[in-house]
Order: C-alpha cells, then sequence, then structure tokens
C-alpha cells in the first residue's frame, strides 16, 4: 500500500486528504480500474472522529479499494466550507483515477453520522451548488465532475427538521445565528434535495439509534425509491448510535463475538464494486 496526504484549500483553510492506494499482485482483474471510496468522518461537525476514519480506509484497501480520507472542517469553520472541501476531494481522486488505477466513474463517498450528512450533500447537491462553486473559482469544470458514482451512509444525519433532526450538527455546521433561515435549513435538508441524478445508495442504520434516529435513512431511502433510484438499505435491529464497523477495533466488542452490524463492511465493499 502507498500512503500520501493531500492537501484540500477552501477560502485560505487547508485540510488533509489522506491516500491510501492499495499494491496490485499479479495481474488481478481490476487492475487499473478499480473503485475509489472517500470516507467522511463523523463527530457532529464540531469533530472528525478517528475511529469512522482509517479503521474503515483499510477495510477498503483490504479488498483492493482505493481509499481516502478528509478531514474535513469542523466548527467554528461553517457551510459551505465543509461541503465544498467534499466537493474538492471528489475533483482530485476524478482527475487522479489514472494515476491511482481508479476507475473514474466508479468513485464513492461514505460518511458516518454528519459525516453521512456531507456525504448526501455531495450526491444531493452537486448540481445545486452553482453560487458557491463560482464564489470559489470551481466552476471551471462541468458540474458532474464533482458528482459521487454511490453513496454509502452509515447511520447519517439527514433531516434539520422534526423532532428526528440531530439539530447539534447542524448548529455546528450553521452557527447559532444562521439557524433561524429556514430556507438554508430545508436545502440542508438532503432528503429533500434527492433528484433524477442522486446516485444509488447503500444506506446501513439501527432501529435503537437513539443519537441519530433511523427516521433520517428511513426518510432518505423513502425519497430515493420514489425517484426510482437503487438503493441497498439495512437496518439492524439493536445496537446505539457511533457503531462504526461493530468490532473491537472501533467498539467494546469481543474479537471473536463482533456486534451484528459488522457484516455492513463486508456489504458496502461488494457495493462499492457494483456498476450502475
Amino acid at each position: 500500500m502507498t500512503f500520501f496526504t493531500e492537501n484540500i484549500t477552501v477560502q485560505g483553510i487547508t485540510v488533509p486528504l489522506r491516500c491510501y492506494i492499495p499494491d496490485l499482485g499479479g495481474v488481478p482483474k481490476y487492475a487499473g480500474n478499480r473503485p475509489a471510496v472517500i470516507v467522511f468522518p463523523g463527530g457532529g461537525y464540531g469533530i472528525t472522529y478517528h475511529g469512522e476514519a482509517e479503521p474503515i480506509a483499510l477495510k477498503y484497501v483490504a479488498d483492493g479499494i482505493c481509499a481516502f480520507i478528509l478531514d474535513y472542517s469542523c466548527a467554528p469553520v461553517r457551510f459551505p466550507i465543509p461541503q465544498l472541501e467534499a466537493f474538492k476531494a471528489i475533483r482530485y481522486v476524478r482527475e487522479n483515477a489514472e494515476r491511482f488505477g481508479i476507475d473514474p466513474h466508479n468513485i464513492a463517498t461514505t460518511g458516518f453520522s454528519a459525516g453521512g450528512h456531507l456525504c448526501s450533500c455531495t450526491g444531493t447537491l452537486w448540481n445545486k451548488f452553482q453560487e458557491y462553486f463560482e464564489k470559489e473559482g470551481m466552476n471551471d469544470v462541468d458540474a458532474h465532475v464533482y458528482r459521487p458514482d454511490k453513496m454509502i451512509l452509515c447511520y447519517p444525519v439527514i433531516r434539520s427538521y422534526s423532532k428526528f433532526a440531530h439539530m447539534g450538527s447542524f448548529i455546528n455546521l450553521l452557527g447559532e445565528d444562521r439557524m433561524s433561515d429556514s430556507a438554508l435549513l430545508d436545502f440542508l435538508s438532503t432528503d429533500k434535495q434527492i433528484d433524477d441524478e442522486t446516485p444509488p445508495t447503500f444506506i446501513w442504520h439501527t432501529s435503537e439509534d437513539g443519537g441519530v434516529p433511523p427516521v433520517n435513512s428511513y426518510s432518505f431511502a423513502l425519497a430515493l425509491a420514489e425517484r426510482r433510484i437503487p438503493c441497498e438499505v439495512h437496518v439492524y435491529l439493536h445496537g446505539d448510535h457511533g457503531l462504526c464497523l461493530g468490532s473491537c477495533v472501533t467498539g467494546q466488542f469481543d474479537y471473536t463475538t463482533p456486534h451484528e452490524v459488522s457484516e455492513w463492511i463486508d456489504k458496502a465493499i461488494r457495493f462499492a464494486y457494483v456498476k450502475f
């Protein structure tokens, strides 16, 4: 595996994009045509949690997928900077696809909790961000350069409305002064922004999640289904918020008896290889 870090800069703020490129042994089927996944850790837009970063990336790498981790800006940095950083990360991977042996048409984003919200923004707002792209000088290419080919949402924050919203994430993203902007909150409720160009999506959650209720995932999945966009959904019966891999690596689980959710990563890896 080759590891290196690239810098992503938006409005004078620079964050690292950690890059994990698996070595090729022999002449595998996907040589020069591998999937890529960009990981957005969770943390309520207040931090990027390490347990939802490198342990996830290494799982993908072990199965031949090029993985990238974006340590995106968090509070007190506000919207739209994290979103622009995410879009720039997608562009970086796509524009360097040949160099890394990546299929430029099979680039996924993966996000956990608030990172799941950021992930959902990449798939639903890429064609609604023209104003922000123009201000940042990012409108020099077709907007499709910023579109992920699929999304993998892990117990994601989706709604900014109703009692099922995780308002702490939106306060960190917007700041208290913009929490009264109903139009902006509506724009950031990504279940309301799904259209015919939203990419296929993999979602998992637990029914007992008290931090970010599973209604967030249900509403996103329902909106995808209404548009007939391919969607794979897994809602596990047990488990609270933030289970990560559901193993001893990222949780208090015995090595021999991982949590029931631990199967999600293998399912997500298969999803990453599927071409739509």
